[in-house]
Parts: structure tokens; C-alpha cells; sequence
């Protein structure tokens, strides 16, 4: 593999590497370190890529083994911020102070990251393989059949994962269930 084609296939995945590597983790540094390995492992591994399946799905496969490793090794989990609580040290601006928008108001951005806060906290909660396969199917956009392939699993066991990992992330977040009805409409019934 020449040096241009290298440099195309990090420019095509870089961004895509480290969204799913923060989806698995929360940590913008680590999930950027990450990428960063994955492209080491793809420079040593390029002999092994066979043109006949999917680059991306290399990619990914590389990046799922390697992010398997991470895990094992540190059980990343990224420590939990208040929105009120003050930047780097020495700082007077809260972090809640930082992410306003002059398009919104305070309280609607507050809300949306705080309902982003809140779904990272529920997804760092599931279980590992539940995450992998909706960090590839719903974070990278890739097709069942392409997790399944990355993941080493049939199709049917990627459907059934994201099925229990969007159940389990409902639940996490007090969502009830679709065409569940909530205890109160049963008791007032």
C-alpha cells in the first residue's frame, strides 16, 4: 500500500474511527488515541486485506479487536461531570456556561446536553456487546449485515443485540416501552 492510498483511507475513516470509539467510551482523548492504534494495526495488517470484502469492514473489525483489548485491559468507564461544576482549574466559567449557544437559549441547550449526558451515562451502562452493535449499526450507520461481519456474528444475533440494547437504553432512561402504557394511565383506567 503506497503512502497517497494510506493517507485516503485515514482521511475516510479517521472521523468515522473516533465517533466509534466515543460512542464506546465517552472519551474524546482515548477514542482519538484509539483511531490513532487502529491505523497502526491497518499499516501492519495490509497484507491480510482481501479486496473481495468491504474496506470499511476491515476497518472495523480491526477496530473492534483492538477496542476488545482496551477494554480487557483498563475497563474504561469516563468519570461522570456536573454541568455546574467549573473547567480547568482556575477557570470561573461552568461547563454549562461554555456549551451555550447564542442561537438558543441557556436552558434548551442545558436540556439537550443534558439529555445527551444522560443517554452516554445509559449507554456506558450496557452491556459490552449490546454497545459494539449499536455503536456500528446506529453511530456508524452500518447495515446489519456489515456489523455482523465486523462483529463475527450472524445477522439475526445483530438484530436481536440492538433490539435488547435499545430495550435496555429505554429502560435505563425511564422511557416506557412503545405502546406500553405508564402505571398511572393503568390505575386510572
Amino acid at each position: 500500500m503506497n503512502r497517497p492510498a494510506f493517507d485516503e483511507i485515514v482521511e475516510r475513516f479517521e472521523r468515522r474511527l473516533i465517533g466509534y470509539f466515543r460512542s464506546l467510551c465517552g472519551d474524546p482523548q482515548l477514542a482519538e488515541d484509539c483511531a490513532q492504534e487502529v491505523f497502526v494495526r491497518l499499516y501492519r495488517a495490509r497484507d491480510r486485506y482481501s479486496p473481495d470484502a468491504a474496506l470499511s469492514t476491515f476497518v472495523f473489525r480491526i477496530a473492534k479487536n483492538y477496542w476488545i483489548d482496551v477494554y480487557r485491559s483498563r475497563r474504561v468507564r469516563p468519570d461522570e461531570t456536573s454541568l455546574d461544576r467549573t473547567g480547568v482549574e482556575g477557570e470561573e466559567e461552568s461547563m454549562a456556561d461554555a456549551v451555550a449557544s447564542e442561537e438558543r437559549g441557556p436552558s434548551e441547550t442545558v436540556v439537550d446536553v443534558e439529555d445527551h449526558d444522560r443517554l452516554r451515562a445509559a449507554m456506558e451502562r450496557l452491556p459490552e456487546i449490546q454497545r459494539s452493535v449499536l455503536a456500528l449499526a446506529g453511530g456508524q450507520g452500518m447495515k446489519y449485515e456489515q456489523v455482523a461481519e465486523v462483529l463475527g456474528i450472524p445477522v439475526g444475533t445483530v438484530k436481536s443485540r440492538v433490539h435488547a440494547a435499545v430495550a435496555n437504553l429505554r429502560r435505563l432512561m425511564g422511557v416506557p416501552e412503545e405502546g406500553a402504557e405508564d402505571e398511572e394511565t393503568r390505575r386510572n383506567r
